[in-house]
């Protein structure tokens, strides 16, 4: 297959491509290997191009207008393909996707509390808060994802800091190398997400559902995650430095390799800790651990 090395400008017909609707283009349609599938083809590298692929002149303005569908969703049902998602698989060659997409969208300060993402492709989009500065005055406005259901829906790569995600449904989502940082998970459910890789600095998820939940390497230091419920979760290699996991439910959970350094696992039940540093960690009986610390 012919192609031809990605540059700012597309010589087909000289129109400036910028990098977030590219990435807005290309984002979903990675194998595993990091290849683009592009017309049911493999291209190594994320900037190779197909010689035959034509970019639609009016592209800003079909992904700004797609992008606005979900600008003020609250109750809504997302989850139905438009248009713009056939015009784009057209025009690119891109193969047929089932779920509707978001994907590169910027969505800060949205509201879609109470709206229907399940399946929803969000990889790469921005929730995080919007900032205004008057009078030297800093506010921000987060993201309202309340009661929000993305289930099996793709929030890879998404900026969601700050958001409100209290009683969202994340079940089965995929939240891979996902910035939660200082979100609002508090109820959610989060059973069987695949969030490797995530970041959760500073958020609360007392009383969150995470059952069967893959958080393989994610970084969750000072997370609240208290009355959780983690059976069988993987928190392998995890950053756990300063949480608190007071009676949360860690049954059958995998914390090999995991860091829990100054954690609070006061009257946490199931604790299985072996391969965990334990350093200045608060067990659940109350005693205060000093393995891990040379």
């Amino acid at each position: 297959m012919k192609t031809v090395p990605f540059s700012p400008v597309c010589h087909q017909n000289q129109l400036v491509v910028g990098a977030l609707a590219l990435k807005r283009l290309l984002l979903t349609r990675l194998n595993p290997l990091g290849a683009v599938i592009v017309s049911g083809s493999l291209v190594s590298g994320y900037f190779a191009f197909p010689a035959q692929a034509q970019v639609r002149s009016n592209f800003f303005q079909e992904f700004n207008q797609q992008c606005q569908r979900a600008t003020e969703a609250s109750g809504r049902n997302l989850t139905q393909r438009s248009n713009y998602e056939f015009r784009q698989e057209e025009s690119y060659g891109l193969p047929t996707e089932k779920q509707a997409s978001f994907s590169g969208c910027d969505l800060r300060a949205a509201n879609l509390s109470g709206a229907n993402l399940s399946g929803v492709d969000l990889s790469g989009v921005n929730l995080s808060p919007a900032t205004l500065v008057e009078k030297a005055i800093v506010s921000e406005t987060p993201s309202n994802l309340t009661g929000t259901n993305f289930s099996q829906s793709k929030l890879d790569y998404a900026n969601l800091t700050k958001a409100i995600l209290t009683n969202a449904n994340l079940q089965g989502t995929r939240l891979y190398d996902t910035n939660l940082s200082g979100a609002n998970l508090a109820g959610a459910n989060l059973d069987g997400a695949f969030a490797s890789y995530s970041i959760l600095y500073g958020a609360k998820l007392n009383g969150a559902s995470l059952v069967g939940s893959n958080f393989t390497a994610a970084r969750m230091a000072g997370a609240d995650l208290s009355n959780a419920n983690f059976v069988q979760a993987k928190l392998i290699f995890a950053d756990l430095r300063n949480v608190k996991l007071v009676g949360a439910n860690l049954a059958n959970a995998d914390f090999r390799g995991a860091n829990l350094t100054d954690a609070d696992l006061t009257n946490a039940v199931g604790a299985n800790l072996n391969g965990a540093n334990l350093c200045r960690v608060i067990l659940p009986n109350g005693a205060k651990s000093e393995a891990g610390c040379d």
